[in-house]
Order: C-alpha cells, then sequence, then structure tokens
C-alpha cells in the first residue's frame, strides 16, 4: 500500500516536473526549469526509496523466515535430543528391570537349591535315624537271644547242678 502511494507521488512529481520544464523551457525561465528538474529528481527520489522500500520488506521477510526456520530446526533439534534422551532412559530403566528379573530368578534359583539340601539333609537325617532304629531293633534281639540263651544256660547249668548234687 505505502509503496502504491509512493509511485503515485513519485508520478505526481514528474508530471509536476515536466510540466516546469517545459513551461521553463517555453517562457525561458531557468528557475522554473531547473525547479522542473527538482521535481523529477524528487520522483526518481521517490520512486527509488519505493523500490528499496519493497527489497526492504522482502529482505525483512526473507530474515524472518530464515529466523523461524532456524527456530523451527532448533526446536527439532531440542525434541529430537529430548525423544534420544527418553529412549535412552527408557532403555536404561528396561535394562534395570531387566537386571532386577536376573537377580530375583537367581535368587530363586538359590533358594530352590538350599531348599532341595535341605530335603535331602533331612531324607539323609531321617533314613540313616530309620539305619540306626534297625540296628538298633537288630541289637535288641540279638541282646534278647543272647540273654534267653544265658537263661537256658543257666537253667542247664542249675539243672546239672541239681543232677550232680542228688547223684552224690
Amino acid at each position: 500500500m505505502a509503496g502504491q502511494d509512493a509511485a503515485r507521488g513519485g508520478f505526481v512529481e514528474r508530471l509536476k516536473g515536466k510540466a516546469k520544464r517545459a513551461a521553463g523551457a517555453v517562457v525561458g525561465d531557468e528557475r522554473l526549469t531547473h525547479e522542473g528538474e527538482l521535481h523529477e529528481q524528487k520522483a526518481d527520489a521517490v520512486e527509488e526509496a519505493a523500490i528499496l522500500d519493497e527489497e526492504a520488506a522482502r529482505q525483512r521477510e526473507e530474515a524472518e523466515l530464515s529466523v523461524r526456520e532456524r527456530e523451527l530446526a532448533a526446536e527439532e533439534q531440542r525434541l529430537a535430543a529430548e525423544a534420544a534422551a527418553d529412549a535412552r532412559d527408557a532403555r536404561v530403566e528396561q535394562q534395570a528391570r531387566d537386571e532386577v528379573r536376573r537377580l530375583e530368578h537367581e535368587q530363586a534359583e538359590r533358594e530352590a537349591a538350599i531348599e532341595q539340601q535341605e530335603r535331602a539333609q533331612h531324607a539323609s537325617v531321617a533314613a540313616a535315624t530309620r539305619r540306626a532304629a534297625e540296628v538298633r531293633s537288630d541289637e535288641l534281639r540279638a541282646a534278647r537271644a543272647v540273654t534267653d540263651e544265658a537263661e537256658r544256660a543257666r537253667a542247664t547249668a542249675d539243672t546239672l547242678d541239681r543232677v550232680v548234687n542228688e547223684d552224690q
């Protein structure tokens, strides 16, 4: 919009300049001719200023676009870094969970081995106790048999003693 106003203003100044120059040339007024040239120079300056304003506006837009693109790129990098950090954190957490599971599994295996060992020891103790009871029972039977034999031997000795005493 400002460029259109400047272009109109430059056109008007150029018309004024040409009219004054022509009038100055016709009437022979150097001052009027010079004034016409100044109006034309002003028109050139206004047109050049409008062109430069448009160029400056375009450069500002390009600069703003460039800044925005850099901001977007920086944001993308930040998001990528966050995503990488999140992925790394998730990996570390998963590794920690895996390690905990592994340790729990090892602990459970150790506890199962200890329980199995305890059961084996209890079974061994029970078997040893049974064997000891069997041995004791066998020894008691053997002792009873010896006692019974001793009784019979005493009875035989008593009987022989009586027979010897009767024969005397």
